[in-house]
């Protein structure tokens, strides 16, 4: 009897010891979980930062009977009647297939592109998804859509400048979040292109294309080059004329300034001494009839010039006479 009521006792601790371990959980900070009692969804933990978002999409389902735990770590549930069922909550790589498209321009370029996710509501996720393998589906039917879409709109040359492509998918990430969000619980951080290919039987046609591109630049660039050289020279001969000019302009008033200076001390000069401006006149008289033939009037003032002279030089040799 002791025997069969140890044996009882060793039953029953055994029990309340699995009991004990299957009363308790833990979700740690990159998990999500759900609690299912008898398979139905009655509770779901996420972040505090998700929280909000999670409300408004459980509401937006019909199902906000599912409470929303924020606290991660440990937690408690009833053993045996509830299970829980845990997600990774780490951003997740989506790689795409190579996927030829048509730039605005015509032209066709292969690209592989990327995304990081992750699972924001796993309520939603296990009931839309359920799996990564799905998860990518998803992002096959949405996210990589939004890519090629994006791509067609770009010309061949500004698909090359990684910020024209990221800006354009920047401003479609909000819209596409909201969508992924509601049908299947993930929240896209980043979008990109991490491959650019040409197609082989087009590679001749786009090295020729660019070849052509890139001497119409250079000849852009050249004309460019000459109307900037040409225009900087023309400002330069204009105010190389107006330097001139301006020389040429103040040199003359200078020189205006001066002979009239010159001409009022002249002036001056022959106002002060009236027998020196007839010298001078005379001198000048003398320098000019020097070895010439000249036929005058007897009446001319010359005459009285030439006698004034010759009478001032006799009376000098008179004056030397008497002297001696």
């Amino acid at each position: 009897m002791k025997k069969v009521s140890g044996i009882i006792a060793t039953i029953i601790v055994f029990i309340a010891l699995i009991a004990l371990s299957n009363s308790f959980y833990i979700v740690y900070e990159d998990e999500v979980a759900i609690i299912q009692r008898f398979s139905r969804m009655e509770t779901v933990v996420v972040s505090v930062a998700d929280e909000e978002q999670v409300a408004e999409n459980l509401k937006a389902k019909g199902i906000e009977t599912i409470s929303i735990l924020t606290g991660r770590g440990l937690h408690f549930k009833a053993p045996f009647i509830e299970t829980v069922e845990k997600y990774t909550a780490k951003y997740l790589t989506y790689t795409s297939n190579k996927e030829t498209v048509n730039t605005k321009d015509g032209r066709r370029i292969e690209i592989q592109m990327y995304a990081q996710y992750r699972i924001l509501d796993p309520v939603v996720y296990k009931k839309a998804v359920g799996s990564e393998t799905k998860a990518n589906k998803a992002m096959d039917d949405y996210v990589y859509k939004t890519v090629i879409n994006t791509a067609n709109t770009l010309e061949f040359n500004e698909f090359f400048y990684q910020s024209n492509l990221e800006d354009l998918l920047m401003s479609k990430q909000d819209d596409l979040n909201e969508i992924l969000i509601r049908e299947f619980g993930l929240y896209v951080s980043d979008i990109g292109i991490n491959r650019k290919s040409f197609p082989e039987s087009n590679i001749a046609n786009i090295e020729e294309k660019m070849a052509k591109e890139i001497q119409k630049d250079s000849e852009k660039l050249i004309a460019e080059g000459d109307s900037e050289y040409l225009q900087a020279q023309a400002v330069t001969d204009r105010q190389k004329t107006e330097i001139v000019s301006k020389a040429v302009e103040e040199a003359a008033v200078i020189k205006a300034a001066a002979d009239a200076e010159a001409i009022r001390i002249y002036q001056n000069s022959l106002q002060k001494d009236l027998d020196f401006y007839r010298f001078i006149k005379r001198m000048e008289i003398y320098s000019n009839i020097k070895n010439t033939t000249v036929f005058l009037d007897t009446n001319s003032d010359i005459f009285d010039l030439l006698d004034g002279y010759k009478v001032e030089e006799d009376n000098t040799q008179l004056e030397d006479s008497v002297d001696e």
